[in-house]
């Protein structure tokens, strides 16, 4: 993505151009604007993926060791109930 800073634009520089000379100032702005736009857009649907990604590795990461625990209670519930048995 170019990196040029913007031409510095008051009202006095404006009105010493010409028509022609504005128009061209207008269409460079007006694709200026579009690919700030497009950029915006791109950015908006990475900060998405990353959401939906962090939210998927904070299930991953909650069930993982929620399932050792209920895996571990299984475990000792059915040694107690072979304990009981006898």
């Amino acid at each position: 993505m170019e990196k040029n800073l913007p031409r510095k634009l008051d009202t006095e520089i404006l009105n010493q151009l010409a028509t022609e000379q504005l128009v061209e100032i207008i269409i460079e702005e007006g694709k200026s604007i579009e690919k700030l736009t497009n950029r915006v857009v791109e950015l908006e649907k990475e900060i998405e993926k990353l959401k939906v990604s962090r939210d998927l590795d904070s299930i991953r990461l909650w069930k993982a060791p929620l399932g050792g625990i209920l895996k571990k209670l299984r475990t000792n519930n059915k040694r107690n109930q072979k304990k009981t048995r006898h």
